[in-house]
């Protein structure tokens, strides 16, 4: 038959269990005092420290491509038509002649004075009508004057120009068998007839009309 013999349960001993329990207090004081006195915080900041050395030490990105620089290729320019110059012709000399010589110096032909035109001077006036006039014309008798049987005598002076006819300018003076009503109508009939004349030129002539009622004896 078989014996047996219990020596315990298993496990470390109570002196070792006793130290591993004393260990881990004095982690966990520690790391409470860490954490009072900022030690912890130091940790921090040097882990800060590496993870920003970290990002400044990655490498700085490639440069970029240097620009592509394209050739220009000039076009050759075409020559510029130029213009047409004809030559320079320098005429002969001329040779003047013995004759063309003796011709500009000889002495040019006296040439007759021209001949003056007469002035015909207007006869100083007035004149006579009928010996400076190649035509002359009788005015009417005024119908009024004429039934109301006014007779009397006009002296009329006028005047003709270049043309030798009457320019309008012209005086009257009536003899005294004429009324005056009447006379204005005496008028009218010599200023017509004078407008048929033909005299002298420039000329200031005078004439006088009768106007006599014919009593028919």
């Amino acid at each position: 038959m078989t014996s047996i013999t219990a020596k315990g349960v298993g496990g470390p001993p109570p002196r070792r269990r006793f130290a591993g329990l004393a260990g881990v207090i004095i982690f966990h004081a520690v790391l409470i005092y860490a954490l009072v006195s900022g030690l912890a915080q130091g940790v921090v900041k040097v882990i800060q420290q590496k993870v920003e050395v970290s990002v400044i030490s990655e490498p700085p990105p490639p440069p970029p491509p240097p620009p592509k620089i394209e050739k220009v290729v000039q076009q050759p320019t075409a020559p510029k038509p130029q213009a047409y110059v004809p030559p320079v012709v320098n005429p002969p000399p001329v040779t003047q002649s013995q004759n063309a010589i003796q011709s500009v110096t000889a002495d040019p032909t006296p040439q007759p004075a021209p001949t003056p035109v007469p002035v015909v001077e207007a006869p100083k006036g007035p004149v006579s009508a009928k010996a400076n006039c190649s035509h002359l014309e009788a005015p009417e008798y005024p119908a009024k004057a004429q039934e109301d049987e006014v007779q009397g005598v006009v002296s009329v002076v006028f005047s003709v120009g270049a043309s030798g006819k009457f320019d309008g300018s012209a005086s009257f003076n009536f003899s005294g068998d004429i009324p005056p009503r009447y006379r204005s109508s005496f008028k009218s009939a010599i200023t017509a007839a004078l407008q048929g004349y033909s005299c002298q030129a420039n000329a200031q002539l005078k004439q006088e009309f009768g106007f006599k009622l014919d009593s028919g004896s």
